[in-house]
């Protein structure tokens, strides 16, 4: 199974939020953290926000959160939330695909079951279980550097 980069880029950019749970992030600076694209991030996190993951806040003193404690936060509905309208195959799709096997095939069952199996598993844990000390030292220190580099320039 291929999750996406969507996907990808929103499990990271929480267990930053959760490397950091009392503070807000901008976009920016988990944009930089995760040496990714702030644009796409930002489609990303607007996405975390309607699932009611993250909470986002304009303004100076605005960034995103977390909206939820991580611990409630089970991985299997994460990552299916992220993944909606995605199929593991055409068949699997939300629209049926266009397969033309797909009245006589096998396959489709079998591959629905392991979709359910795989998210079934990562229910067992919980974006909580992503974390740990260096991880939580790492975003840390990385989110301290641009304020750093901004005492050094004043």
């Amino acid at each position: 199974m291929k999750l996406t980069q969507f996907t990808d880029y929103g499990l990271r950019a929480l267990m930053v939020l959760a490397s950091g749970p009392y503070r807000s992030f901008n976009s920016k600076e988990i944009a930089d953290l995760l040496d990714i694209s702030r644009e796409h991030l930002i489609k990303v996190l607007q996405r975390l926000s309607q699932g009611g993951y993250v909470h986002s806040q304009r303004g100076a003193s605005g960034g995103v959160r977390l909206q939820k404690q991580a611990n409630e936060i089970p991985l299997g509905n994460l990552v299916r939330w992220l993944e909606e309208g995605q199929g593991l195959v055409e068949c699997l799709r939300p629209d049926g695909g266009h397969c033309n096997l797909t009245p006589m095939c096998l396959l489709k069952p079998l591959l629905s079951d392991a979709t359910e199996a795989f998210y079934a598993r990562l229910n067992q844990s919980t974006l909580a279980d992503c974390l740990h000390p260096p991880l939580q030292h790492f975003v840390t220190r990385q989110a301290a550097r641009p304020a750093l580099m901004q005492l050094k320039s004043n």
